[in-house]
């Protein structure tokens, strides 16, 4: 038997409709309309630590058996996906705020993080210089081998400012003797987040301890191209200051670039370069806006590696 006519039949319900939407499923009785999910995770501990601490911005469990749970559902009002995403940076920064802690520097995760990303750029940097070289070599340049080695020097920059902020995130992390966490959501997407009368966190399966950098990065990753995260950042950072450390390792993430791959598909070999660029030029913004350290010679050095060059996306 399934979960829904389980739940049904224990329950003694009159389904006028149930509507199938993602992971759940929508139960519309005669009295009211609930929301049945599979069970993944058990939450009750999670849910009393948030309210333990001041937090209540999450679905109240009505049901909750081995196999599934039931939550009053949640009529969300039609809200712009910019005011969304200014909701959903507040509450992040709100939930950061109230289950912030310290513990002790776990050493060897810090060595395992800078040692990955230290490999990841010595690998990168021999990869375009490796591909550099195959393409200068060519009598005839492709489309996508042209735009690339236009910009390899802005790649070379952003590997060496990687590894520039990678050197003093260990420093810093070396002298440390505490990290500060929180308890991360880590699935802050703009579909999990709906408002009524307040606005809730919805999907906690993921949810666990971690350094605050990694809400706010995964917010990032899922929708840079279509909000304006420069803008976003300093709203969450205004209501939730990162430290020194945060910062960089948040940095170094958005900083990386990416293996780009030429050779299998033109066009969509151009669209790829075009975005992984535009991707770099908006992680060098976000650096340079807070960081003076880098920002100066960052930007100098940047314009004059491309004053002549155009990789606008929109192009």
């Amino acid at each position: 038997m399934s979960n829904y006519d389980d739940f049904v039949k224990k329950n003694n319900l009159i389904v006028k409709k149930c509507i199938i939407k993602n992971s759940a499923i929508v139960v519309e009785t005669d009295k009211e309309k609930l929301v049945l999910k599979n069970k993944f995770k058990d939450k009750k501990e999670l849910f009393n630590y948030l309210e333990s601490r001041g937090f209540i911005y999450f679905p109240k469990i009505i049901v909750d058996n081995d196999n599934y749970e039931v939550y009053s559902f949640i009529e969300d009002v039609d809200t712009p996906k910019e005011q969304k995403a200014e909701d959903i940076i507040y509450l992040m920064s709100l939930l950061h705020n109230k289950t912030t802690f310290y513990k002790e520097r776990e050493l060897d995760k810090i060595k395992a993080f800078y040692e990955s990303k230290i490999d990841s750029i010595n690998y990168l940097l021999h990869y375009y210089e490796d591909l550099q070289v195959v393409i200068e070599n060519n009598i005839y340049m492709a489309p996508s081998e042209y735009l690339l080695i236009r910009n390899i020097s802005f790649i070379y920059n952003m590997l060496s400012l990687t590894r520039s902020m990678l050197e003093e995130w260990y420093k810093l992390m070396s002298k440390t003797g505490k990290r500060r966490y929180v308890l991360a959501h880590h699935n802050l997407l703009i579909k999990h987040y709906l408002k009524d009368k307040q606005g809730y966190f919805i999907s906690w399966d993921q949810a666990d301890f971690d350094i605050p950098i990694y809400d706010f990065y995964l917010f990032y990753i899922k929708n840079r191209y279509d909000l304006d995260i420069e803008i976003l950042f300093e709203m969450y950072k205004a209501k939730y200051p990162l430290l020194r450390e945060e910062e960089l390792e948040l940095y170094i993430l958005l900083s990386l670039p990416n293996k780009l791959i030429l050779g299998y598909d033109e066009l969509l070999g151009v669209k790829e370069i075009y975005i992984e660029l535009e991707r770099l030029k908006k992680a060098l913004r976000i650096i340079s806006k807070s960081n003076k350290k880098y920002s100066q010679e960052e930007k100098e050095e940047f314009n004059n590696q491309n004053k002549d060059k155009d990789f606008s996306s929109n192009k």
